[in-house]
């Protein structure tokens, strides 16, 4: 055996060698690849489930918050509405072109008395509901209810003021003064624009 047959032997045992530790070194970094990307995988997927669960939690929260003020905006409107509905049936009452005249005089004027009373009453209601129900209307809708609230409380106290509002009711009243004074503000009060 040569020097050159010992040497190649050797060139060749070493290279099979190193071509088997390369391919379990290829191996081997492969599976610690495959289990690095599949910790990953796992760790992203947990990830992911958290951040699905907390949306959805997002979410849920969001939704009942809307709901909750679809609630108390409806319950405003049902408020408002209502007042409102009360200050118009005070208005009708004021400005019916027929008044019952069948009661005595004394009665008459009490019921006009405290229709008036009650019609400045629920025209100030109708304000302090409108102011504190604002916050749950956009800005146009707001601008209506209020303008229709100060309508209401312009007539209301125009007509207390120049009827009872200008007598002294503790006093016997003059009946022949104050009927046409009623009767004059019942008029200007229906013809009113609406």
């Amino acid at each position: 055996m040569s020097l050159l047959e010992v040497f190649l032997t050797a060139i060749g045992g070493t290279t099979v060698a190193l071509a088997i530790a390369a391919y379990f070194g290829r191996t081997f970094i492969d599976l610690q690849v495959s289990r690095v990307i599949e910790k990953y995988k796992t760790e992203l997927q947990q990830k992911s489930e958290v951040l699905k669960t907390e949306l959805s939690i997002y979410a849920n929260e969001q939704s009942v918050g809307l709901s909750r003020l679809d609630e108390q905006r409806s319950q405003a409107i049902k408020e408002i509405y209502a007042v409102a509905n009360k200050w118009q049936e005070l208005f009708l009452q004021i400005a019916q072109p027929n008044p019952p005249m069948k009661m005595p005089p004394e009665l008459q004027l009490r019921r006009y008395l405290n229709l008036a009373q009650n019609f400045v009453k629920v025209a100030e209601d109708l304000s302090v509901k409108s102011r504190d129900n604002a916050i749950f209307f956009q800005q146009e809708s707001y601008e209506i209810i209020a303008r229709f609230g100060m309508a209401a409380m312009d007539l209301s106290c125009a007509f207390y003021d120049q009827t009872f509002g200008k007598v002294d009711m503790s006093k016997d009243p003059n009946y022949d003064e104050l009927f046409p004074m009623i009767e004059k503000e019942r008029i200007a009060l229906r013809d009113s624009p609406k």
